[in-house]
């Protein structure tokens, strides 16, 4: 029997967005953001009329949830509840189990998977449509490999609800660290994962698929672009995957080059047309952080005190008076003065004698392991690792190329100042 589920995670809800610097209406649609997010994925599920809505923890952006977020997803849910729809949830680190106060039901149709393993049975008009099995965290911190307590019970489409670390992904918590040759053994067709903020698939080993959907609300400029949910399609022993956008305010990375940019007005032009080109209008609005890049004749401008900052505060007012507004969260200048190095070559002394030495270590990896080695810096190194600091065996090439060209640039400000 063909059925349709959506699949979100890391809802964070009621987010209090502390970095972000702003007033007014634009701070409104930052807070209201992750409740509009779940508004949103409600939305999707009654649009394409889902069987069920599968919640892979982290509702909540704290353990000690606030009453506006508990109401909130009660409000949502119970939308499903009315239209059919059933929904299920596991906790993870950020709202486990010990967090909850049991003060606000939840409707029959909604399966809250306990700190035991547990396996549902989905059925429409008395058929049985799959399995799902969870497990929620009892606590914020799970060290254990959950994954290990899920199996196959049956014939049939079989969804493993989870938050866990699959492969150890970097800037999130080892929280019940797993990987795809154990996700693959259990046998189950679709792991339904959450914790880690960025949509990924992993097909596993003897078939089956693990989806992190990525949060469906960005929350600062490291999680950028498109966020939103799964919409899984299942029929004759096969599956079809969607992901569907549903935040509202989103985030973007720009650079802004300097190169062919000789006046102040032009550098703002150049920024806001850059904004502009990437902030989609049917938005509730945008948040960008801005790295000015390049060689140019601003660069010496921009590099007098207080000069960048002022240059921000202006164009973070315009940004905000856009439509849809646009947040300026950080404006970063790594832009470098314009330097004729052929002239440089040319002229000789000791700015030559610089770029040819760095040419040459560039090339030579025994030359590189040599300068690590020397008395200064393989010091430092042996100091850095004392402090439980992670320092490399050898000097990259290209950190040696980049340390020559600023040392170049240096000289360049100091004969032309």
């Amino acid at each position: 029997m063909p059925f349709k589920f959506v699949h979100a995670a890391d809802l964070h809800l009621d987010t209090p967005f502390r970095g972000v610097a702003t007033q007014g209406p634009l701070l409104g649609r930052f807070q209201d953001s992750t409740f509009r997010a779940l508004t949103r994925i409600t939305e999707v599920c009654l649009r394409e009329r889902v069987a069920f809505l599968l919640l892979a923890g982290d509702l909540f952006d704290v353990k000690d949830r606030s009453v506006r977020a508990r109401l909130a997803l009660r409000r949502e849910l119970g939308r499903l509840d009315a239209a059919g729809i059933s929904t299920f949830i596991v906790h993870g680190n950020h709202d486990p189990l010990s967090g909850d106060t049991g003060a606000l039901g939840l409707p029959p149709s909604v399966k809250v998977f306990g700190p035991d393993w547990e396996d549902v049975e989905v059925k429409r008009e008395g058929r049985r449509l799959c399995r799902v099995q969870g497990i929620s965290y009892p606590d914020v911190e799970v060290r254990d490999d959950l994954s290990a307590r899920f199996r196959r019970t049956g014939d049939g489409f079989s969804v493993g609800l989870l938050h866990a670390n699959l492969g150890g992904v970097e800037g999130h918590a080892n929280y019940a660290p797993c990987t795809t040759a154990g996700l693959g053994s259990r046998g189950l067709d679709y792991w339904a994962l959450g914790h880690v903020h960025t949509r990924a698939e992993h097909l596993l080993p003897g078939g089956g698929v693990a989806v992190y959907p990525g949060n469906p609300q960005g929350r600062h400029a490291n999680e950028t672009g498109p966020r939103g949910c799964m919409l899984v399609e299942v029929e004759d022993g096969g599956m079809r995957r969607r992901f569907i956008p549903v935040d509202g305010v989103r985030w973007h990375k720009l650079e802004v080059p300097l190169t062919g940019v000789s006046t102040l007005d032009g550098l703002l032009a150049t920024a806001m047309e850059g904004v502009e080109a990437r902030c989609a209008p049917e938005l509730d609005g945008h948040a960008v952080r801005l790295t000015l890049t390049g060689r140019g004749p601003l660069h010496r401008e921009l590099a007098r005190p207080g000069a960048l900052a002022q240059l921000e505060v202006d164009l973070r007012e315009q940004l905000a008076r856009s439509h849809p507004p646009v947040l300026l969260e950080s404006l970063r200048d790594s832009s470098r003065p314009e330097v004729d190095l052929e002239a440089v070559c040319a002229a000789g002394g000791f700015a030559r004698t610089l770029l040819d030495e760095v040419g040459f270590l560039a090339e030579d990896p025994e030359a590189l392991a040599r300068l690590w080695e020397e008395e200064t810096l393989g010091a430092l190194s042996q100091r850095l690792k004392r402090l439980g600091v992670d320092a490399l065996e050898a000097p990259r090439a290209e950190w040696v190329v980049q340390a020559g060209l600023h040392g170049v640039e240096s000289l360049h400000e100091e004969e032309t100042s």
